[in-house]
């Protein structure tokens, strides 16, 4: 075998070892409590779950708490009040609402328990699913305070294989974004700021 097949056969396999490692620590993976896989991140907050639920369902809020998304604009509010059942959103990367948005429905609620949102028509991403959704996920604590819970996940039962190696993948930056955005959450909350 010749030096070069050689070196394509060992990166080859470096790289393959690489992407099994990064799908067998990937944060998108079957959760207790869940019957699907689901990428999760949850943050414990010294303030009442009805009002953590509240202040997110306030899409007026967004700006103030999250780091990936500039601002979300209502698209029903003379119809549906924001936050409720049918509300839909766009959300928007930034500020001039070019580049990176997408649209919310926002499909369950259950007031200060949980809230459901529809994820689709992603503009600007490389790969994105109309088949995602979002899950906040409110539980009183001891104390008066609560645990809030983001997930992301497929709606269908069988997301095609690329569908499910690119949120594999995509599951770290998710994770990352969801971590920051609960800690401003928390301090927003906490803090009444």
């Amino acid at each position: 075998m010749r030096n070069g097949s050689k070196a394509a056969l060992l990166t080859a396999g470096a790289l393959a070892a690489v992407a099994a490692a990064m799908i067998a620590f990937s944060p998108y993976k079957r959760q207790p409590g869940f019957g699907y896989r689901v990428m999760l991140h949850t943050v414990d907050i010294a303030a009442p779950a009805d009002a953590v639920f509240r202040f997110l369902g306030n899409s007026g809020n967004a700006g103030k708490w999250s780091v990936f998304v500039d601002h979300i604009t209502p698209l029903n509010a003379d119809s549906i009040r924001d936050g409720l059942p049918g509300s839909r959103r766009r959300c928007f990367c930034k500020r001039d609402e070019t580049g990176r948005r997408w649209d919310e429905t926002i499909t369950e609620v259950v007031p200060g328990r949980k809230r459901r949102l529809a994820l689709y028509d992603f503009v600007g991403f490389t790969a994105a699913s109309d088949s995602l959704a979002t899950e906040q996920i409110y539980e009183s604590t001891e104390g008066g305070g609560c645990r809030l819970t983001f997930t992301v996940f497929f709606t269908k039962a069988e997301p095609a294989w690329t569908e499910t190696l690119e949120m594999y993948l995509a599951a770290y930056t998710i994770k990352s974004i969801f971590a920051r955005n609960m800690a401003n959450i928390k301090r927003l909350n906490e803090t009444g700021g």
